[in-house]
């Protein structure tokens, strides 16, 4: 299960794939291109963990963790199983300040984010 992302010139889509969306309660996140702060490749084991608390979503130590952590202004979205390395976007005034996903390439995702970014 790999999340799919998309740019629409406007916005920077993520999609969840059919059986990820029970897990994190949605499926898509459509994020203004103009709040993303940075978007970069990490090792999954260097991600900060975050805040603990969950609601909704789901975490299986180790193994998966899907879902909406903490409150804002600080509110993390994550959608990784085994992904490494991940993809983690940082964004400013919006739902969400971190997006944690699992993508195919992570390094090259997080190029293409930049590149809408300029």
């Amino acid at each position: 299960m790999r999340v799919q992302i998309s740019d629409d010139g406007r916005s920077i889509v993520f999609r969840l794939a059919p059986l990820e969306i029970p897990l994190s309660f949605k499926s898509r996140l459509e994020v203004p291109v103009d709040r993303i702060r940075s978007a970069e490749a990490v090792p999954r084991a260097d991600v900060p963990f975050g805040p603990l608390l969950r609601a909704p979503g789901m975490y299986i130590p180790g193994l998966a963790r899907f879902g909406s952590y903490g409150r804002r202004p600080n509110r993390h979205f994550w959608a990784v199983s085994r992904q490494d390395p991940v993809l983690v976007v940082d964004i400013d005034d919006w739902d969400y300040a971190r997006i944690v996903a699992g993508v195919a390439d992570a390094a090259r995702t997080a190029g293409s984010i930049q590149m809408a970014m300029t």
